[in-house]
């Protein structure tokens, strides 16, 4: 754009009746009302809304917390070194490491701890593939664990305010906060499309006052802008041994939602999150940090909730409302990434087939999991009814984050080596310092084991076993389903040779891996004497790449005489549907846009052989529940129910 301005300028210039405040009027008039102008502002706008509302409420609690766990000395040198520590925390892991060097690394600009593991297992590097696989399942756990305590923590913060009011309102306290969770869960299922458009002007209001409250205070008392300067970080570091190491534990909560920067690229644009970034939340964050601990140097005494007490005794009422609104909007963010990564993780069959329901049809990627919805709801009201603050909350809340930073500086590493090939001294002086500070916040949080972390390591390890149990059940259930033929034209030949006879129309049989032979139709082959005019055996292959370009999806082969076999290629961010393959089929003249067609599903029904089982009796019991819950193909590929022929078929496993 700039250089199409200068352009214009000298040519106007040179041939004379030029006003330059006439021509850049107009030039910005035309910016401002294309579409382009429209689009990036509405990209800003949904940026602050969603993708900063998580790290943008950490305020609410962070300071208070990293003051009172393991019992901090509290004096002017420790409070400017602990602010300066938080803020070059901010600059380091989020400004340097995922805006500088996890975000360039995406698959069609879509980010993510699944979109990080898939891109590194594509290297093919053969003594990885595993580990990376179980670090990208481990990294899925982990985020579940910070989706139930994300909406416990921010709401209880906020709801807290209320008791600077009045002490009166403190009972109060719980019975609110868990009605205002209560209300965001079940407003799920409208979609975050309808209350998303909502959040970004919330935020940017949020992010404004904060940012104001802390400059006042600061103005109040400049000293704390020494924190500012990285010496008084590595001296509070230095000079406080064991309980300084354990302070960062609670500074790991300044950086809670992070991995949203990464995890939303996909929505918004590097570039948006990147400057939204920069010009904007991290000033306003650091100006509130700066403004708690200058409150702090005057009037030790607020450490009871410095955020709060900054504001004047009039302001309250407005900043718990504000504060409130804006930890809903945060929970929001967190509630709806674990919908789509829970998505992404039935595609690549990490886990069983939920009902998903696609809340927009112009928005990709907004999808609601009821399954997930519940089981969120009913933990989130758990931590909150067994923690009852913040503060306690506060001592759960680090593990996870910081387990999953740690899990993303290895991959990055990974694909940093392999994929870019950087040098070894590059990488070394990249990645250990990186890793340092990864391992240092995860040792920090794992301290805190008896206060609270034991609770994220319960979570995890469930949602881990669940998933290992799953991929490792359904590894096993292939091997059942897909025994090896030496050739499908051969099979063919030798069983269809002399079924003359056919019936009228076109039947498509699901097979789980191309170049098989569906057990479907080899059932059909045995038990019936005819077969449908023309029949298509359909494989839906699930990539682990986000999209597939519809020029590439679909891929088409006659086997035998009126047998084709498609392939029909989906990326794991994408809606499955045996409709498109149809469309697709008719559309190329494969399939008569008039002619019936029935479609052909197995449902496996698994029987449990004790004697021979490959997996551990309880893992055994949790396979066979989950393959029993899980939702039937022809509800999952949007198949019509009225053309559909579903056989069951028994596997002992």
């Amino acid at each position: 754009m700039l250089n199409r301005l200068l352009n214009k300028w000298h040519y106007h210039k040179n041939h004379g009746n030029f006003n330059f405040h006439v021509f850049l009027f107009k030039e910005y008039s035309k910016v401002k009302n294309s579409n382009s102008f429209n689009h990036k502002r509405t990209l800003f706008v949904g940026a602050i809304g969603v993708v900063y509302g998580d790290i943008g409420t950490s305020p609410l609690y962070a300071l208070k917390s990293c003051l009172s766990i393991g019992g901090l000395p509290f004096n002017e040198v420790n409070l400017i070194g602990l602010i300066s520590l938080l803020i070059w925390a901010l600059l380091f892991v989020v400004s340097f490491k995922y805006i500088t060097l996890v975000m360039p690394v995406d698959h069609d600009n879509e980010g993510g701890i699944l979109v990080l593991s898939a891109r590194c297992m594509l290297l093919k590097i053969k003594h990885l593939a595993k580990p990376t696989l179980l670090l990208g399942i481990l990294g899925m756990s982990l985020f579940f664990g910070d989706c139930i305590i994300t909406p416990a923590i921010s709401v209880l913060s906020a709801i807290e305010g209320i008791k600077l009011i009045s002490p009166s309102f403190t009972p109060y306290i719980l019975p609110l906060s868990i009605f205002i969770i209560t209300c965001l869960f079940l407003i799920q299922k409208n979609g975050s499309g309808q209350i998303g458009k909502y959040f970004g002007a919330i935020m940017i209001v949020w992010f404004m006052v904060i940012g104001v409250m802390g400059l006042a205070s600061i103005i109040q008392n400049p000293i704390i802008l020494k924190s500012l300067n990285p010496y008084y970080a590595a001296h509070f570091l230095a000079t406080n041994g064991h309980i300084g190491f354990l302070a960062v534990g609670g500074v790991i909560l300044v950086l809670t939602g992070a991995e949203a920067l990464y995890a939303d690229m996909g929505h918004f644009g590097r570039d948006s999150i990147r400057i939204c970034w920069t010009y904007f939340v991290f000033p306003s964050l650091i100006l509130n940090y700066l403004g708690q601990g200058a409150l702090l140097i005057s009037h030790p005494e607020a450490i009871s909730n410095p955020f709060y007490l900054m504001a004047p005794s009039i302001a309250l009422y407005p900043l718990v409302i504000l504060s409130t609104l804006a930890t809903v909007i945060a929970s929001q963010a967190v509630i709806s990434g674990i919908f789509s990564l829970s998505w992404q993780g039935i595609m690549l069959n990490y886990l069983p087939r939920m009902k998903v329901i696609h809340t927009s049809n112009k928005h990709f990627g907004q999808v609601y999991v009821p399954a997930i919805n519940f089981i969120l709801f009913s933990m989130t009201v758990s931590m909150v009814l067994l923690f009852k603050t913040s503060e306690n909350l506060a001592s759960a809340y680090g593990l996870s984050v910081s387990g999953i930073m740690l899990i993303t500086t290895f991959l990055i590493f990974v694909h940093a080596k392999h994929e870019k090939k950087w040098s070894t001294f590059k990488l070394s002086l990249i990645f250990i310092p990186l890793s340092l500070l990864d391992l240092s916040f995860f040792l920090c949080s794992l301290s805190k084991l008896i206060d609270g972390a034991w609770c994220t390591i319960l979570i995890t390890s469930i949602v881990f076993f669940v998933i290992h149990t799953w991929i490792k059940g359904n590894n096993a259930l292939a091997t059942k389903r897909n025994k090896p033929i030496k050739s499908i034209e051969q099979y063919l030949d030798t069983h269809i040779l002399h079924k003359e006879t056919h019936i009228p129309g076109s039947a498509m049989f699901l097979s789980r891996l191309p170049d098989t032979i569906p057990k479907t139709l080899s059932t059909l082959i045995q038990l019936n004497k005819f077969l449908h005019e023309k029949i298509f055996i359909v494989s839906i292959v699930t990539k682990e790449i986000s999209r597939v370009p519809e020029s590439k999806r679909f891929k088409i082969k006659e086997i035998y005489p009126n047998i084709f076999q498609i392939t029909a290629d989906f990326g794991f961010n994408e809606i499955p549907s045996i409709q498109k393959v149809t469309h697709w089929a008719i559309k190329n003249n494969y399939i008569l846009s008039d002619e019936e067609i029935f479609y052909f599903m197995s449902r496996s029904i698994i029987i449990i052989l004790n004697e021979r089982a490959f997996l551990k009796s309880i893992q055994s019991r949790i396979f066979q529940l989950l393959c029993h819950t899980s939702q039937n193909g022809t509800e999952f590929y949007k198949i019509p129910h009225d053309k559909v022929i579903e056989l069951g078929l028994h596997y002992k496993i």
